[in-house]
């Protein structure tokens, strides 16, 4: 996941999860540069979810979300063989 903001760009990889007073607790991949956590409480959810499923471009991604994921990583294992 790609974080972009005025602050900083961040690649989020995500590590362990965490539960601890009603928030879920995304802690970054243990060899992030930057480690990092997400505190997202029940509202957040709702919140998202609320206004997800008003977008219908959310829709559509979901339907064609296989052949999102197969392009996506056709895309990078040939980015790679290129690097290589």
């Amino acid at each position: 996941m790609k974080v972009i903001s005025k602050l900083a760009d961040i690649d989020f990889e995500f590590g362990h999860f965490e539960y601890k007073k009603d928030h879920l607790i995304i802690h970054s991949h243990k060899d992030s540069k930057m480690q990092s956590k997400v505190y997202v409480s029940p509202n957040d959810v709702v919140s998202a979810l609320g206004k997800a499923f008003k977008v219908p471009m959310f829709w559509a991604y979901i339907v064609f979300f296989p052949f999102f994921l197969i392009r996506y990583r056709k895309r990078h294992a040939a980015k790679r063989a290129a690097k290589k």
